[in-house]
């Protein structure tokens, strides 16, 4: 398999889209700097999957399409192509040649093609991997990458000798299986936490089942004999109910009796009191007609007073009225007459201002034609006498650059003697400069052997810095899997409080039905509502028992239908506890009295916890009168006390009952709902104190980074500085060298000198014929510049005197743009005061209509409408004798009413009689209806009890004669019996169930996950043991090979590769020793830098027999050789060639002289490279033919 052939568009320089077509051996790429030739490997780096933009010597992706020149635009897309020939099936594909693209956009899209088809980076990447042609392979290596390989540490070298061995896949695969360890370990902590705390629930969830079961069978037995003696209550009752309904119908016949007589009375009463009511309603009728007389007979009066006075008013108006009337006709009169004058100056201005601008205009007209002319003609004299000036300027030029070449003629030969002189002295001066060198060379050696010693400190200060990073990274992994366990814990249980898991089904169905909002006004659990401190949760858990799961809602109107969804699906029973109608109990003031100086008294469990002031009422219910002692021995002193009336719980959860009995004993530890979210809280609080740790810790890594990087560095500095003192020493040995050389110069030079001295004197001659010539063609220019000089100064005269007459013109010019503006300021201001003048009649106009409407007014209505003095006292005395007549109805209307009201008083009396009555029967049968009212509800209450426990109704049950005792007895026992048992979990028979099957599916994962994990670890191992194989058996192969190719590239020496931990095939790195031929064997940072080069170059071709790549390319490795190993590395080239196929770039003659096609790059036009290509053989061929 080789490389056939590269297809570059858009990509960095190559504007235009080229192919370079590729053969067997080696293919040199050459070009001046600057014009491209990196840009080819950068194109096959970047489509083999670079994805470093600083790798590409750009800053970001899309810098690698063209970006356009001063003649070019930019362009918008990059594409590469790689052909490469697979008639080898070198690569597991069904192809013949395989093509790899790579596209990028300027707007950021990307994609990469497998023979034509889209496919991922990952596919490229697999295709290539262990190939030896990835992106970090080492077939492509610049002088970049040389400088990596030498100056790179020992571990990361090594990255180069895993390729060769073919282990990059096994890495890759073994990070895969080390990421799904992780998860499979992380997936197991997790199924096994969840399993620790279902083994928790199990046996206590074991234990209430079967409680449940034994409570089950009691209340069966218990709803049995409740239903016979609830069927006897009903009976009961029924026949009591019948006896109390037949007294209130006999008491209902006698009060409808007692309501007849009292009703007829009652309407003789009514009439009695419609006919003193008619009477009372003619008295106010003539009361209101008296009011009325009397304020006409007093109007009349006024009106006679008034209607003197406003006839003396009426005559003033009048004439007020006619003199406002004639100012303001007088007014208007004067203003029509103003605003003709106004008129009038206004049309004469306008024709002022006409004249104006139009005499504006022609003045402008003037000034823009005058002088254009005779300026257009000094511009084209002024263009000519430049032309003539930059002539003479060159002609001038030209005579100085002729006398200074016979002037530096003429000291060459003086130089010549001169030059002679100094070469012989200086011949001096280097065999002095050899023995001050001897003595630097001295110097340096002690320099060197002080360096040794501190970089011998600085390695050890390193490795202690980096044990003390190892340490501290270790703890690091313990607090970071501490974390990830708390985490899958605390998850865990998270997850369980999602489930409501723990909770009675009928509570776990509300509560799940609240998150979904399928019922409204349920505010939570009593244990998800209140919280406590550590130390009490044993006693708050104690204390409120069962009602931990008790459900607060808002309104009773919410529990209710809380309760009805339980019902409609069936889903259990729940207790509610009602915000709006629960009230608070609290310890009585003096039994806290009492409590307060008693030895172990804590307080009350309502004080003991935490909650939000909405729910204090419930939480005062439950908790109020609950007592919490330190233990159960202080805590019996505290019940004596109180006289054993109320509860009392021990932190240990202990219980004294009201009236004395205990409960106490041991459990196991189970995991309870309140403890579950005590963990929960705990837990979150240890992670924040586990993240402040990690986050602590990894501050201090980072601290003793940065010490490792300064050690480094410091080291760095030190082999920095050793190699410069290095490269001191290796200037000092060839300075003498280059001295002998120079001597040797000097001497070539002379003989040069004597040559050039005859060619002087002919060169002088032929300067100066060519001085007279130009001396002569000057004075011509002269002439004629002086001509030009003086018809423009004819001209400007001119000029000046136009310029003169323009500033008059200007100067009238703007004596008419003034005067212009005046009259337009003039004109505006007779427009403001013509229209001030009109508004002005306007309003007069409008005050005059306005007058003569009211004295129209005052004239008709006024005097008009007014009534004789003789008419108002007429009137008057009309009015008294109506209002005297209603006086004497008045006094009439009240002697009849004082008789009615006589005998309505004695209609009352006899109805207060006939209620007293009715009012005795009344209340002996309101007794017998609350009487026969209890009865009924207490029947109701019986019927609804076998309604809502039994589902049954009183014609559902047998008729019989029970033994009521006995049954009594029956239902008192077992409930004795199910308050021994205490409160059960009526659904936890289901739970376990459910959690045991549960409990059984997490066994099953839990072992698959173990099976996997033991799966993972095996297959880590045998990757382990197949990378050590591949990489010992490659690095001594290429070791071996090292070592031969090393003295064939130097001509002798010797060279080796050591590992830097033998022990630890999988992670040592790897050092390189040398020793050049005439040099004992040293690191390869102490070599010079051609050594150093040389000694890679070796190292490459090593690996190249060891692990053959179909192609190489190589990017000016051979820089720093000198011409003797550049003919070296060239001919090695050519020989290894054989087996692989080659492209370099390069600028060595040596390289080029090698290389089997020769490309070249070259940037005709500014920023875009061009190609060239010649196959060296077809010309050689040519040659010789």
């Amino acid at each position: 398999m080789f490389l056939k052939r590269l297809e570059i568009a858009g990509f960095k320089s190559f504007a235009e889209k080229i192919h370079i077509d590729f053969v067997p051996g080696v293919t040199a790429i050459v070009g001046p700097n600057g014009s491209g030739k990196s840009n080819v490997i950068d194109a096959i780096r970047w489509v083999l999957g670079e994805q470093s933009a600083k790798s590409l010597r750009g800053s970001k992706m899309e810098d690698v399409i063209f970006a356009g020149s001063d003649s070019r635009k930019a362009i918008n897309f990059a594409e590469v192509t790689l052909i490469l020939d697979n008639t080898d099936n070198l690569f597991p594909l069904d192809y013949t040649e395989i093509s790899v693209s790579r596209r990028v956009f300027r707007s950021g899209d990307s994609a990469y093609l497998l023979n034509g088809q889209t496919c991922r980076l990952k596919d490229i990447t697999a295709l290539f991997m262990d190939s030896g042609l990835g992106k970090e392979a080492f077939s492509i290596i610049s002088q970049g990458r040389v400088d990596e390989i030498l100056n790179s540490r020992a571990e990361e070298r090594r990255n180069v000798f895993d390729e060769a061995a073919g282990v990059l896949k096994y890495k890759t695969h073994k990070l895969q299986a080390e990421h799904k360890l992780f998860e499979t370990t992380d997936n197991l902590d997790r199924v096994q936490d969840i399993l620790k705390e279902i083994d928790d629930r199990l046996a206590p969830l074991e234990k209430e089942a079967g409680l449940a079961r034994q409570a089950a069978h009691l209340q069966s037995e218990l709803r049995e004999a409740d239903v016979r003696l609830l069927h006897h209550d009903a009976g009961t009752l029924q026949k009591q109910i019948s006896e109390k309904t037949a007294a209130v119908e006999a008491d209902e016949a006698e009060q409808r009796q007692s309501s007849a007589v009292l009703q007829q009375r009652e309407q003789e009463l009514e009439q009695d009191k419609q006919l003193l009511g008619q009477i009372e309603a003619a008295l106010d009728e003539l009361q209101s007609q008296l009011v009325n007389k009397t304020s006409d007979a007093e109007k009349w009066e006024g009106r006679r007073l008034l209607s003197l006075e406003k006839s003396r008013n009426t005559k003033q108006q009048v004439e007020r009225i006619t003199q406002e009337l004639q100012a303001a006709e007088q007014a208007e009169q004067a203003a029509k007459d103003k605003l003709l004058a106004m008129q009038a100056k206004q049309t004469a201005a306008q024709q002022e201002l006409e004249a104006v601008v139009k005499e504006s205009k022609q003045v402008t007209s003037m000034l823009s034609s005058s002088l254009k002319e005779t300026e257009q003609q000094i511009e084209r004299l002024k263009s000519d006498y430049i032309e003539r000036l930059n002539e003479e300027a060159t002609v001038r030029s030209e005579i100085r650059h002729v006398v200074e070449r016979l002037q530096g003629e003429k000291s060459s030969t003086e130089k010549i003697t001169v030059q002679t002189a100094l070469l012989s002295e200086r011949q001096q001066q280097l065999t002095k400069e050899q023995q001050e060198k001897m003595a630097q060379k001295t110097v340096i050696q002690k320099q060197l052997d002080e360096l040794e010693k501190s970089a011998k400190a600085c390695q050890q200060q390193l490795t202690e810095e980096e044990q003390r990073l190892s340490t501290q990274q270790q703890f690091l992994q313990k607090a970071l899997r501490r974390q990830s366990e708390m985490q899958g814990r605390l998850r865990a249980l998270e997850s369980l409080e999602k489930d409501f898991s723990g909770f009675y089904s009928g509570v776990k169905e509300v509560l799940h039905a609240k998150k979904q909002q399928r019922i409204q006004g349920i505010e939570g659990a009593v244990v998800e509502l209140i919280t406590t401190e550590p130390s009490y949760t044993k006693a708050i858990e104690t204390a409120l028992g069962g009602a931990m799961q008790h459900i607060i809602t808002t309104t009773e109107r919410d529990a209710r239908q809380a309760i009805g969804y339980l019902k409609s699906k069936n889903f259990g029973r729940a207790t509610f506890l009602p915000l709006d109608i629960l009230k608070p109990r609290e310890l009585p003031m003096n039994s806290r009295q009492l409590l307060s100086g008693q030895p172990g008294f804590i307080g009350t469990a309502f004080e003991l916890i935490q909650t939000s002031p909405a729910y204090e009422s419930v939480a005062k219910n439950l908790l109020g009168q609950t007592i919490v002692a330190s233990d159960l021995q202080t805590a019996s002193g505290l019940a004596k006390a109180i006289s054993h009336r109320y509860r009392i719980v021990t932190l240990d959860g202990d219980i004294i009952n009201a009236g004395g009995s205990l409960t106490g004993g041991g459990a196991k530890g189970q995991s309870t709902l309140f403890s579950r979210k005590a963990e929960v809280e705990t837990l979150t609080a240890q992670l924040q104190q586990m993240d402040e740790s990690i986050q602590q810790a990894t501050a201090q890594i980072a601290e003793t980074r940065n010490q490792v990087g300064v050690s480094l560095h410091l080291r760095d500095q030190l082999r920095t500085r050793t190699e410069e003192v290095l490269q001191k020493k290796s200037a000092i040995h060839t300075s003498l060298q280059e001295t002998e050389m120079e001597l040797r110069s000097v001497k070539m030079e002379i003989s040069t000198i004597e040559i050039g001295r005859t060619d002087t004197a002919s060169a002088e001659k032929e300067l100066i014929r060519k001085k007279e010539g130009l001396q002569t063609h000057h004075i011509a220019l002269k002439s004629e510049l002086q001509e030009i000089m003086e018809k423009l100064e004819s001209l400007e005269r001119l000029v000046e005197n136009g310029r003169e007459e323009q500033q008059s013109l200007q100067q009238k010019l703007h004596d008419l743009q003034q005067k212009s503006a005046v009259l337009k300021e003039q004109n505006a201001y007779r427009e403001n005061s013509i229209l001030e003048t009109k508004d002005q009649l306007a309003e007069l106009h409008q005050t005059i209509s306005r007058l003569q409407e009211e004295h129209q007014y005052v004239r008709e209505f006024v005097i008009g409408n007014e009534l004789s003095p003789e008419e108002i006292e007429k009137h008057s005395q009309e009015a008294n004798e109506a209002k005297q007549q209603i006086q004497q109805q008045i006094e009439a209307e009240r002697t009849k009413r004082s008789g009615q009201v006589q005998r309505v008083q004695s209609h009352e009396q006899q109805m207060k009689q006939l209620r007293q009555q009715a009012g005795t029967v009344a209340e002996r049968l309101n007794t017998v209806k609350v009487q026969l009212s209890r009865l009924e509800t207490q029947y109701e209450t019986v019927i609804e009890r076998l309604d809502e426990e039994y589902g049954l109704r009183p014609n559902e049950l047998q008729s019989d004669t029970p033994d009521i005792p006995q049954l009594r007895k029956t239902v008192d026992e077992c409930k004795q019996r199910l308050a021994a048992i205490g409160p059960v979990n009526p659904n936890a028979i289901q739970e376990f169930e459910e959690v045991s099957g549960r409990h059984q599916f997490l066994q099953s994962q839990r072992n698959d996950l173990l099976e996997a994990k033991n799966t993972l670890q095996e297959a880590m191992e045998e990757m382990d043991q197949e990378m050590k194989s591949r990489f010992e058996m490659t690095f001594e192969a290429i070791r071996s090979h090292f070592r031969r190719v090393f003295k064939e590239m130097f001509g002798g020496g010797e060279a080796d590769l050591l590992l830097t931990d033998p022990a630890n095939l999988l992670t040592t790195g790897i050092d390189i020793v040398a020793r050049p031929p005439g040099k004992k064997l040293q690191n390869l940072r102490l070599l010079s830098g051609g050594e150093r080069a040389l000694t890679v170059i070796s190292l490459l071709f090593s690996i190249l027999e060891v692990r053959p790549v179909p192609f190489c390319i190589l990017d000016e490795v051979e820089a720093a050789l000198d011409e003797a190993n550049v003919v070296r590395y060239s001919n090695y080239l050519k020989k290894v060639s054989e087996q692989t196929q080659f492209i370099v770039i390069t600028h060595r003659k040596g390289t080029m002289e090698g290389a089997d096609v020769l490309y070249g790059i070259t940037m005709q036009e500014s920023g875009v490279s061009k190609m060239l290509s010649v196959k060296l053989s077809e010309v050689a061929e040519e040659i010789n033919s």
